[in-house]
């Protein structure tokens, strides 16, 4: 997998989160010496010392490098892609089957540009987890292509050519950058991965709910998603 596969993971001041996704990512089949290049944006709280500590710990290799703004990190590690196809990672992603990423893989050897994987909150609160539940739901149906940047695998060829990610937006540069893939070259995996639910509570579910529907329809309008609504 090592010759087809890089992935990035933009993070900061992820302490909290990182090691526990790196040793998820470890477990994945198929990642021995797989290029793992971690985008870090100037952390002060121990991350990069967690990530240091594991880096001769796991299957495959981690290389840091400067990062940013998510959209920024993410760019700065895709720009050092040698390989046909990246999988972009939030720092708090985590895996349900080892198979993911290489079943992932195989749905782009078949000629899909971009794929996902359904989503499940590691939080017990019963909001976290209906907003999820409704996600998995409605993510089919939705009429255009959306990977969320937690898990975003597509080609280098069709990143590229799509404009990677926008950074001048201040959110949803995850769904910018999804719709303006065909919806026939997108693939929801039957697999899940896991995220915390500290966004929805950052911003308040009622808040993040409603920001969700003003992207929707806004999404054909690039100042409306410039604007800051402190979601990272």
């Amino acid at each position: 997998m090592k010759d087809f596969l890089t992935v990035v993971i933009p993070c900061k001041n992820e302490s909290t989160y990182i090691a526990d996704t790196l040793l998820s990512l470890n477990n994945q089949s198929g990642m021995k010496d797989v290029r793992v290049i971690i985008a870090d944006a100037n952390s002060d709280d121990g991350t990069v010392d967690i990530i240091n500590s594991l880096s001769g710990l796991m299957r495959f290799n981690i290389e840091l490098i400067e990062g940013g703004p998510v959209s920024v990190g993410r760019n700065n590690g895709a720009k050092l892609c040698t390989t046909p196809y990246i999988l972009f990672l939030d720092a708090d992603t985590q895996f349900k089957k080892k198979t993911t990423i290489r079943k992932s893989l195989s749905k782009m050897f078949r000629g899909y540009k971009l794929v996902t994987c359904r989503l499940k909150s590691r939080s017990y609160s019963f909001l976290s987890k209906l907003a999820f539940y409704i996600f998995n739901i409605t993510h089919p149906t939705i009429n255009e292509a959306f990977a969320p940047g937690l898990y975003f695998m597509t080609d280098m060829e069709s990143f590229v050519k799509y404009g990677m990610f926008d950074e001048t937006v201040t959110q949803s540069e995850d769904f910018l950058l999804s719709k303006k893939y065909k919806k026939s070259q997108f693939y929801i995996m039957n697999h899940y991965v896991t995220q915390d639910d500290r966004r929805f509570k950052k911003m308040g579910y009622i808040k993040f709910i409603k920001l969700l529907i003003l992207n929707y329809f806004n999404k054909n309008n690039i100042e409306h998603f410039k604007k800051n609504v402190n979601y990272w």
